[in-house]
């Protein structure tokens, strides 16, 4: 069986092929494995998923070369920041016409969670294959979007809660360790550099690990229409900040295009931080459920027209003056 070639042959597919397989065979069908404790629920769990994505938050870090700093923070940046733009006027347009109920049996909770979610694994592992050394660190950027902390922020900005800083700092600081000791010994380079498609397997078998079939079945149209939305506003207005604002070829913004695992935690998350969104929870989860399943099958093949369309990084390094 030529797996590893199956999984390299799709856009993402470190992260995207084991996560399904893992939802479908062990989550779903045999959930009970995953609890047999010690080392195997360890490894096949969703309780190693911040370690994973710490690891991968730190390798990333230590690739990055700090010569590199602006040019590499304007690609990551931007993409962030527009991400996070959508979803705040997403937000705002739901909460201000529709309220905390949403539309059509998906309430805002929902609808903020996706719109501000994206799959840092699978741009990582798009833009190694297909990218060149300046997209890698923006995948440390980007860890900052998957995090319970941004709808908690903005659905508590909008009902008067205090911002708190500390849970965006402590989702970089690994990345920031990884950029101090990449940089004062070179040779960290070499030894994680390595390392990076290992723990992106493992990033797509812990995110698979929280998703169950069975209770995503119970949300199939809401879960639908929510990766309906979520690629037609998306994928539209990031391509805008990474062709035209960037100029970049455009797979970066594409490679976003894939609703976070992680985000299937957020509702429970948000909802112990804002009560007042508690009985959205399950609704919530069993639609974000679904929604990344479909959106991490569907978007290797947004990718891949992606690169067939405008290219991926052009082989050649690129100096600080072309890009800034």
């Amino acid at each position: 069986m030529k797996i590893m070639k199956f999984m390299n042959r799709i856009p993402g597919g470190l992260v995207i092929v084991p996560m399904v397989a893992v939802s479908v065979i062990f989550a779903t069908f045999f959930p009970g494995f995953m609890k047999l404790g010690g080392f195997t629920s360890a490894l096949f769990s969703s309780d190693s998923t911040s370690f994973v994505i710490a690891v991968l938050l730190f390798i990333s870090g230590v690739q990055f070369d700090l010569h590199d700093f602006v040019p590499a923070m304007k690609r990551g940046g931007a993409l962030t920041l527009g991400r996070l733009l959508i979803g705040i006027l997403c937000e705002w347009l739901v909460l201000h016409f529709f309220g905390p109920d949403g539309f059509l049996g998906i309430s805002a909770l929902s609808i903020v969670i996706a719109m501000t979610s994206c799959n840092p694994g699978v741009y990582l592992s798009v833009c190694q294959e297909s990218g060149d050394k300046l997209d890698i660190p923006g995948f440390g950027v980007m860890n900052l979007l998957p995090v319970p902390a941004v709808p908690i922020l903005m659905l508590g900005a909008a009902s008067g809660a205090p911002f708190d800083g500390m849970s965006l700092l402590v989702t970089i600081i690994p990345f920031l360790l990884g950029i101090f000791f990449g940089n004062i010994d070179k040779g960290c380079r070499d030894v994680f550099g390595g390392a990076t498609p290992v723990f992106l397997i493992f990033l797509g078998v812990t995110c698979g690990a929280t998703l169950d079939w069975k209770d995503m079945f119970s949300q199939v149209p809401q879960g639908i229409l929510l990766s309906v939305l979520y690629f037609a506003i998306t994928i539209p207005l990031q391509l805008v900040v990474d062709r035209f604002v960037l100029k970049r070829p455009g797979y970066g913004a594409v490679s976003m295009s894939s609703i976070s695992g992680v985000s299937i935690i957020m509702p429970a998350a948000v909802a112990a931080v804002l009560p007042a969104y508690q009985q959205y929870t399950a609704s919530a989860v069993a639609q974000l459920g679904l929604a990344v399943i479909l959106t991490d099958l569907f978007s290797p093949v947004l990718i891949k027209l992606a690169l067939q369309k405008w290219g991926g990084a052009e082989e050649r390094e690129e100096s600080y003056e072309q890009i800034v």
